[in-house]
């Protein structure tokens, strides 16, 4: 939902950041979309019109293949960039993105707006900072998926989910979406899932689970040396 009341528009761009990564003024084009859980940001083969800037909550891209199968590829959270690849003309059409979670995400028009972001020569040396960081977080995904027993890969997943809901807290976790993120079957998962639980390392219960021994699961993270 685009968000058309400008109070309400200019409240949003107010709480995030998003000025600083240009030296030309862009807050009078921003837009502020809200999505709700499971909507849709950019569909399979849509040609993108926006570049997205994620300011809260999160997202999961991923990709469907000729045989129907569906390759969860990355989540992405406030901070992240989406759409800039399709924006450099790198990309013509896009891949699924969809809401997780609620969330907001501040846009920028391709083709009222590109000559304008073209020409910042700020905004172009923070973008290229957004698409190493991105690749960065992509290599070592599959380093860790073709390298790292479920068990190790898992752990280090648990411990980042909960340094960003905080210790203790519930993580919530689709298992189905989770199995095709750390390229494991559900089943696989499944049995891990279990064993951490009768190992007292986490507590469970549908749709979410949480810590009950850092230390261990620290432990079995820390023998991904993966920088």
């Amino acid at each position: 939902m685009k968000i058309s009341d400008q109070t309400t528009r200019l409240q949003y761009i107010a709480k995030y950041p998003i000025q600083d990564l240009f030296s030309v003024p862009i807050e009078d084009f921003l837009e502020v979309h809200l999505f709700q859980k499971g909507e849709y940001i950019c569909e399979e083969l849509m040609v993108p019109e926006r570049l997205y800037f994620v300011a809260e909550g999160r997202v999961k891209l991923y990709v469907i293949h000729q045989d129907g199968n569906v390759s969860l590829a990355q989540y992405y959270e406030a901070g992240d960039i989406l759409g800039e690849l399709e924006f450099l003309g790198i990309r013509t059409q896009s891949q699924s993105i969809q809401a997780v979670e609620a969330s907001v995400c501040l846009a920028l028009s391709f083709h009222e707006h590109r000559e304008l972001i073209l020409s910042d020569a700020v905004f172009l040396r923070n973008l290229s900072k957004l698409i190493a960081e991105k690749m960065l977080r992509s290599v070592s995904k599959l380093v860790a998926t073709q390298s790292y027993p479920l068990e190790n890969r898992m752990a280090a997943y648990l411990i980042e989910k909960e340094e960003e809901v905080g210790r203790g807290n519930w993580i919530r976790v689709s298992l189905t979406d989770l199995a095709q993120y750390l390229g494991a079957s559900y089943r696989h998962l499944s049995r891990v899932i279990k064993r951490f639980d009768e190992e007292g390392w986490i507590e469970r219960e549908r749709g979410r689970m949480r810590v009950r021994n850092y230390k261990a699961l620290e432990a079995k993270a820390s023998q991904m040396q993966i920088e």
